[in-house]
């Protein structure tokens, strides 16, 4: 059964611009080391701060894989940690787990 992770929040004030560049190191990272890289969506209607990342795994065992490795990889943490800054101190918001 496939496992999609939604991780809702809004973007600081002022701060897109640098939100985007810390996303797209993000990207880079996750992609050049063979994480899942998410779908990244900006909010069209409504506040236009507001961003959705989705990530989507084959089975929870993959998604456990994957945060486990997160966990163990230091340069992973020094892009995601910039990114949630830029989300405005922490991911306001919807963490929600999908089957």
């Amino acid at each position: 059964m496939a496992v999609e992770i939604h991780v809702d929040g809004r973007v600081a004030q002022g701060r897109l611009t640098c939100f985007a560049a810390g996303l797209e190191r993000y990207l880079a990272y996750a992609r050049d080391h063979g994480y899942t890289v998410p779908k990244v969506l900006q909010g069209l209607s409504g506040p236009m701060n507001s961003i959705r990342l989705t990530y989507r795994y084959e089975d929870l065992n993959a998604y456990e894989s994957h945060e486990a490795r997160t966990l163990r990889d230091a340069g992973y943490a020094a892009e995601d940690v910039p990114l949630v800054v830029e989300f405005g101190g922490d991911l306001q918001g919807d963490h929600t787990l999908r089957l």
